[in-house]
C-alpha cells in the first residue's frame, strides 16, 4: 500500500474515532440541547466524512483498472513470448530432421 493511502487510510479512521466519540457523548440530554448551535459544523464535518468514502471509491476503483490493464499487457506479453518459443521449437525440429534424413 501506498503511503498516500496510509496517510488516507489513518485520517479516514480519525474521523470514524471522533465520530464514536460523538455518539457517546450525545448520550447526555445536556450536551444534545447544547448541539443545535454547532448543526452547521456538524453538516460540514458529515460532508468532509462522505468526501472520503467517496474518494476511497474512485481511488480503489483506479487501482484495480490500472491492475486489469498491467494484468491484460503481462498476459500478452506471456502469450508472445510463448508463440516465438514455439516457433523456435518449430525451427530446431525442422533443422534436426534435415540433418538426419539419408543423403543418397
Amino acid at each position: 500500500m501506498s503511503r498516500n493511502r496510509v496517510i488516507f487510510y489513518l485520517v479516514f479512521l480519525a474521523f470514524h474515532i471522533g465520530a464514536f466519540i460523538f455518539t457517546l457523548y450525545i448520550q447526555d440530554f445536556n450536551f444534545l440541547t447544547r448541539i443545535f448551535d454547532h448543526i452547521k459544523s456538524f453538516k460540514f464535518i458529515t460532508f468532509f466524512g462522505l468526501m472520503m468514502m467517496v474518494t476511497d471509491i474512485i481511488w480503489t476503483w483506479l487501482g484495480n483498472r490500472e491492475a486489469r490493464k498491467e494484468n491484460a499487457a503481462l498476459k500478452h506479453e506471456l502469450h508472445t513470448l510463448k508463440a516465438k518459443l514455439f516457433d523456435l521449437q518449430e525451427v530446431s525440429r525442422q533443422q534436426d530432421a534435415a540433418k538426419n534424413t539419408p543423403i543418397k
